[in-house]
């Protein structure tokens, strides 16, 4: 828990106002554009799974989902959009009352601003892409957390897995699983959790984009002289291939 006073604490309070959340309760965040490969879906039925098996946090937890539009024209997103309305609505009539929602859907456009406030004030941050490249995603959420605190709860099937391993790994077609990693990452001892978010943040900060930039420059390198490799000998054409 952040001390009372402290800047944390301090914005803590502000970002629960403005939800209209009271002041002990988890919270868990997603967010991304509302796209079929995102596992928006997935998550809301991974939490109506966890909620089943450990109805104790009913009260204890909201799902804060930031769902940008995306592509609305379309027929697919449109409907799309519905169910997850759909499935929004019936998660909060189960579990819900009066006074509590168990998820929260803003479906519009945060600026990075207002979604690094809620990252920073978040439990846990949840990425169940069901496909997807590396997902700046979850590197945002870690290079948010310079109070070295937070779970990331992130799929296998996103390519920013492959190097942040302390993150608590899932498959988010596997909705019992989804509901267990929550808990997990819900009840993780505090230590833990500073542990594993310090590797994490160090692993953001080495990785970065000038690193990156090198990496692509090396392999670009690496392809030309396998498609074109060095020779020596007249004899010898571009390709190859003896000269007739």
């Amino acid at each position: 828990p952040h001390e009372s006073g402290s800047p944390q604490a301090g914005l803590r309070k502000r970002v629960f106002s403005e939800l209209g959340l009271p002041e002990q309760i988890k919270v868990a965040v997603g967010v991304e554009r509302l796209d079929h490969t995102k596992g928006i879906l997935d998550r809301f039925r991974a939490l109506d799974e966890f909620f089943h098996q450990h109805s104790n946090w009913i009260g204890r937890l909201v799902f804060v989902q930031v769902a940008a539009p995306s592509r609305s024209s379309l027929d697919a997103y449109g409907e799309l959009y519905k169910e997850c309305l759909r499935l929004v609505a019936e998660i909060n009539e189960r579990y819900g009352d009066d006074d509590y929602s168990p998820i929260i859907l803003i479906d519009e456009h945060r600026d990075r601003e207002q979604l690094n406030d809620l990252y920073k004030v978040a439990d846990i941050c949840v990425v169940s892409s069901l496909h997807d490249g590396m997902n700046l995603v979850a590197k945002e959420f870690i290079a948010a957390r310079d109070d070295e605190d937070g779970v990331l709860v992130l799929s296998t099937f996103a390519g920013a897995s492959r190097e942040l391993s302390d993150a608590v790994l899932v498959n988010p077609f596997d909705t019992s699983g989804m509901g267990e990693a929550f808990y997990t990452a819900l009840t993780m001892a505090p230590e833990e959790r500073h542990t594993r978010m310090r590797r994490l943040r160090d692993i953001v900060r080495r990785n970065n984009v000038f690193k990156w930039a090198g990496s692509m420059l090396l392999d670009a390198v690496r392809v030309r002289e396998n498609v074109y490799p060095a020779t020596t000998g007249a004899g010898v054409a571009r390709h190859g291939t003896p000269v007739q």
